[in-house]
Formats: C-alpha cells, structure tokens, sequence
C-alpha cells in the first residue's frame, strides 16, 4: 500500500518563526550596542578619572615646588647682598628681601656726583645694556615697587647698579668740568695720567691727539669722588 500523502506546511507557521527569529537577532544586536556602549563609557570614566589624578598630582607637586621656593627666599630675605658699579664691590644689607636707591645712594654717593641720577638694578653688567640697546633691545631692569624700592633681592646673590644720570646736571657738570680744568694740559704734555685718581674727575676722555686720558669716563665723577674729590656747587 501506499504512503499516506504529507500534509502541506502551513504558511502562516514559517511568517511567525521567522519573525520570532528576526525579534531575536534584533534583541541580540541591540543587546551588544548596550554592552559596547557600557564598555565604551567605563572606558571614557577611567580615562577621566586617570586624568584627574595625574592633575591633582601635578597640582599637588606645583605647590610643594611653589612652597618651597617660598621658603628658600623666605630664608634669604635677609642678609648681605653684593652690589657692583664700576670697580667698586660693595656688600649692603637687605631686610625682607628689599633695599631703597636711597640706600644704595648713600653708600655710594652717587647723587653727591651725579645730581637727580636714577639708581636701577639688574641681574646684567652694563656691557650687557650697551650691547642690547645698540641692538634695540629693552634692557632688563629689577622691579621697583614703588619706585626707588627693589623688592624679592637675595642675600648673597651679586646685583648690578646702573646710574642714569640726569641730562641737564651732567651738561652742568661737564660745563663745570671744563671751567676748573681749563689750564689743564693734556696728559702727553703734563707727563700724567687719568685725572679722577687724583681726586679731580677728567674733563676730557682724550687728549688733542686723541689719546685716551679718562681710565673710566663713563664714571669719572664716581671715581674721582671715591679719591677725594668733594663736588661742585650747582649754580
């Protein structure tokens, strides 16, 4: 006898199996999405909170640095500073970290040769400031605050002096000059040399022949007052 015939499939049974599979699959998808996501967002969380560590360690290694920068000017507030003009090299002392230009005035008698002169300090030599003014350069002075008072010195630290002298005294002062040494002759003739060490500040840098006679123009006045010379009267 023959095999009874299969019965046919029914077609509404595969729609349903195969939109229950399809459900699955999108629920599976959508179920890595989120775990990836999740992933992705304890990833980016650690990463922040790396970084927020490393920027309090810097922040917390800055002000220990910060802090003991204070300290060590803190202890060298006061004591002697070394000053140097000219040949002279001076020690003065600083109190809180600071001295005046009247201080430092006083002690070099600056104003005594060089009326209304500006006193400034630097880090720098003046051979540094000609070199970098001739090349157009600003020439770095110490802070002053206020003026006249430099502050955050350093005992045992060298500081320069530089003067600025005032235009119209030094004409009158050259014109003064000129006048005492009118019958002064020139060092090839006198047999002599830089006048300043004699106590009188030279009225010329060179002789008629143009011969160096100052040994330190630019300071003569300074010079000649640390060997005796007492200064003009203005008029």
């Amino acid at each position: 006898a023959s095999p009874p015939p299969k019965a046919p499939t029914s077609p509404a049974g595969g729609g349903a199996a195969a939109a229950k599979a399809l459900k699955a699959e999108e629920e599976a998808k959508k179920q890595a999405e989120a775990e990836k996501e999740a992933e992705e967002e304890a990833k980016r969380k650690a990463e922040e909170e790396k970084k927020e560590e490393e920027r309090k360690k810097a922040e917390a290694e800055a002000e220990a640095k910060a802090e003991a920068e204070r300290q060590r000017k803190k202890a060298k507030e006061n004591g002697d500073i070394l000053l140097k003009y000219s040949h002279y090299n001076e020690k003065l002392p600083i109190k809180g970290g600071k001295i005046t230009a009247k201080e430092i005035d006083e002690h070099f008698c600056l104003s005594d040769v060089m009326p209304k002169c500006s006193i400034h300090l630097s880090l720098q030599p003046p051979e540094d400031k000609y070199k970098m003014v001739a090349e157009g350069e600003v020439f770095p002075y110490l802070a002053e605050e206020p003026v006249g008072t430099f502050f955050d010195l350093e005992a045992d630290e060298t500081y320069y002096v530089h003067v600025d002298e005032d235009e119209e005294e030094f004409l009158k002062s050259q014109a003064k000059a000129k006048q005492n040494f009118a019958g002064v002759k020139s060092e090839a003739t006198r047999g002599e040399g830089c006048s300043c060490l004699e106590g009188n500040p030279c009225a010329s840098e060179c002789d008629a022949q143009g011969n160096t006679i100052c040994k330190d123009w630019a300071n003569r006045f300074a010079v000649a007052k640390a060997n005796g010379w007492i200064g003009y009267q203005a008029k």
